[in-house]
C-alpha cells in the first residue's frame, strides 16, 4: 500500500515540470507503446525518482490489463498518482495531443507524396529501427517488473508459449495470473492459512 499521498514523494518536481516532460515525451518519443514505457520507467522512476518504483509497476499492469493505448493509459494513470482526476487529465493530453497533431501532418503528406519510392525506403528504415528500441525497452521492462521471481517468470513463460501458438491474446489468462500471484504471495485471510503451501509447496523460498 502507498504510504505517501499526492505530491508528497520525496525527489518529486513541481508538477509545471512533470506536464512539460510528457509533453517532450508525445513530441520527441518513438518505438511504440513499449518504448515508452520503458522511457517513463528509467526518466520518472530511476533517473528522476518522481514516481515510486510500486506505483510505476501497478499503473503498468493496470494498463497492459485495460483495453486501449499502453503508453497513454500508463502516463494518465502516473499523472493521476501525481495530482488526482486533473493530474490524469492535463497528463494524457499534453502526451497524446502531440503525436496526434503529428499523425495527421504525416498522414496528410503520405497520401500527397506517398508514392515516391524515397518516402517508402524511409518507412522502411524506420520499421526496423523502432523494432530494435522496442526490443530493449522490453529487456528492461522484464527486468523492472519480474526481477528474479520465479513465479512471475513461469507465468511470463506459460503466457508467452500460449500466445505464441494462437496467435491471439487472452484477457482471461491475465485474471488468472492476477489471482495466483495474489493467492501465492498475500493471500486474503478468509483463503485460509494453508493455502499458500497447498498451492505451491516451498513458497516460502520459491517467492522472493
Amino acid at each position: 500500500m502507498r504510504s505517501e499521498s499526492h505530491g508528497e514523494r520525496a525527489g518529486a518536481g513541481q508538477f509545471r515540470d512533470f506536464l512539460l516532460y510528457f509533453l517532450r515525451l508525445g513530441t520527441f518519443g518513438f518505438g511504440g507503446p513499449i518504448a515508452l514505457a520503458g522511457h517513463m520507467q528509467r526518466d520518472l522512476v530511476e533517473q528522476r525518482r518522481w514516481i515510486s518504483r510500486e506505483d510505476y509497476v501497478e499503473g503498468l499492469a493496470f494498463s497492459q490489463l485495460s483495453p486501449g493505448p499502453l503508453a497513454a493509459q500508463l502516463a494518465m494513470y502516473l499523472g493521476w498518482v501525481r495530482a488526482g482526476r486533473w493530474g490524469a487529465t492535463v497528463t494524457g493530453i499534453a502526451f497524446i495531443l502531440p503525436s496526434f497533431l503529428m499523425v495527421l501532418a504525416l498522414a496528410a503528406l503520405y497520401v500527397h507524396f506517398g508514392n515516391l519510392s524515397w518516402i517508402q525506403g524511409v518507412f522502411y528504415g524506420i520499421g526496423a529501427a523502432v523494432i530494435a528500441i522496442i526490443v530493449r525497452s522490453a529487456v528492461k521492462l522484464v527486468k523492472a517488473t519480474i526481477g528474479h521471481d520465479w513465479l512471475l517468470w513461469a507465468m511470463f513463460a506459460a503466457v508467452g508459449v500460449t500466445t505464441a501458438l494462437t496467435e491471439s491474446e487472452f484477457v482471461l489468462l491475465f485474471v488468472v495470473c492476477g489471482v495466483i500471484a495474489m493467492a501465492v504471495k498475500a493471500p486474503p485471510a478468509f483463503f485460509g492459512s494453508g493455502l499458500r503451501a497447498a498451492l505451491l509447496p516451498g513458497a516460502d523460498w520459491f517467492v522472493s
